[in-house]
């Protein structure tokens, strides 16, 4: 998981990527995840609608008959909550030890599930890990049944129109001709070192080269690993003026909130993919690899990942969406009260006396409802982006309530 929109984190990106098995795992588990999975389909493009939840994509799909809603991540393996597997009486063949987004260790289940159909294509035998959301998200506001994930993406080419809300599944790229026909695209062989099978590409910044992840779970544009900004023909590619240090956590993954760590965020050119370069954009930085092209690309491209013919293929949008500024501080709501989990030095939230950790209770007029059970507050904070323009946030510092103005 990563961050939610711009001032509120929740992070969903590379939960388990790359997939490290331990010694839980057994031979013949392992052959189960490798097995090809069959896919059948009722039309030749599945049209299914990319719903807008939280600063991530949400997608309804039906296992075994039952449906739900997940997250749309192709950063991550597919994951189900424990209430769902035990809706629909799975059975356990295995588990497995891995890493989330901060690094930490995650101990999931395995099982199997029958069938998964998204839109007019069903999936069958489909691996999915099974964990215990309500852990890290209580009130189930950001996960429902869980996520839709990378080992079901072979075999076909996942369109991703974040313009008009549409993901495209079709066998070929030629069953979508207006994206085979489009102009100025970028093309970059697609990289699937077997399960979970995530989209790594071939990037470079100078001489400077590296694999990269294609990861919907993560909100923003570019994601450096922090190791790879140590390399000098990286920072050079950094535009002057634009670096913002902070402190904060990254977000919560599956092992749960990141540590406070460095932050930093700037813009950066000459990023190619491929031989083509991205152009200016907003990157951050993550303390655990792979780096990351993020959600935040589709503000300008859409993207098809082509698993049928191993490439992932961008094309500019008609009318691309500017991001607005990053206010300089990050809120998220931790145990039923809103937190500062990150602030920039500098920033005017910082000037005006905003302190990490602070527990915020009123944004502008509104008092922010308390409960861990609220989901309210969590989907106002994530998707109306009261950061942005707040004039006037109220803090709690010894149960006595600070008001502070980010006005100049």
């Amino acid at each position: 998981m990563k961050s939610f929109a711009v001032a509120i984190l929740f992070p969903l990106s590379a939960m388990l990527l790359p997939l490290q098995t331990h010694a839980q795992i057994t031979p013949e588990v392992a052959t189960v995840l490798q097995k090809p999975i069959a896919i059948e389909r009722e039309e030749v493009v599945a049209r299914v609608p990319l719903i807008p939840h939280m600063g991530k994509f949400s997608i309804n799909a039906a296992m075994n008959g039952l449906e739900r809603r997940f997250v749309f991540d192709t950063g991550s393996p597919t994951m189900i909550s424990r209430e769902l597997a035990a809706e629909l009486d799975l059975v356990v063949i295995g588990s497995n030890t891995g890493r989330d987004a901060n690094g930490r260790e995650v101990t999931t289940d395995i099982g199997i599930v029958d069938r998964l159909t998204i839109g007019g294509v069903t999936f069958r035998s489909v691996p999915v890990l099974v964990s215990d959301f309500r852990a890290i998200d209580p009130a189930g506001c950001f996960i429902d049944a869980g996520v839709i994930g990378s080992e079901i993406f072979p075999g076909s080419v996942w369109h991703i129109d974040a313009e008009r809300q549409i993901l495209q599944i079709a066998e070929r790229l030629a069953d979508l001709p207006e994206i085979a026909a489009a102009e100025d695209t970028i093309v970059v062989p697609l990289h699937d070192f077997g399960y979970p099978h995530a989209p790594v590409f071939d990037y470079a910044i100078g001489e400077f080269a590296d694999k990269g992840l294609f990861d919907t779970g993560n909100s923003d544009t570019i994601v450096l690993f922090d190791q790879v900004m140590q390399d000098a023909r990286v920072a050079s590619a950094i535009i002057p003026g634009t670096v913002r240090e902070g402190r904060g956590s990254h977000g919560v993954s599956a092992a749960g909130l990141g540590a406070d760590t460095d932050l930093l965020r700037f813009e950066i050119e000459g990023m190619r993919m491929g031989m083509t370069e991205l152009g200016k954009h907003r990157a951050t930085t993550r303390s655990a690899p792979p780096s990351l092209v993020g959600l935040g690309i589709l503000d300008t491209h859409d993207v098809a990942l082509d698993y049928s013919e191993a490439r992932i293929i961008l094309h500019p949008r008609e009318r691309p969406h500017t991001a607005p500024p990053h206010p300089g501080y990050a809120l998220m709501q931790l145990a039923g009260n809103v937190r500062v989990v990150q602030l920039y030095h500098g920033s005017l939230a910082e000037r005006a006396g905003l302190k990490l950790g602070d527990k915020v209770v009123a944004i502008d007029d509104r008092t922010l409802a308390t409960g861990a059970s609220n989901c309210e507050t969590a989907q106002w904070l994530v998707e109306a982006g009261p950061a942005r323009s707040a004039q006037r946030l109220t803090v709690l510092r010894n149960d006595q309530p600070i008001e502070i103005r980010l006005v100049e």
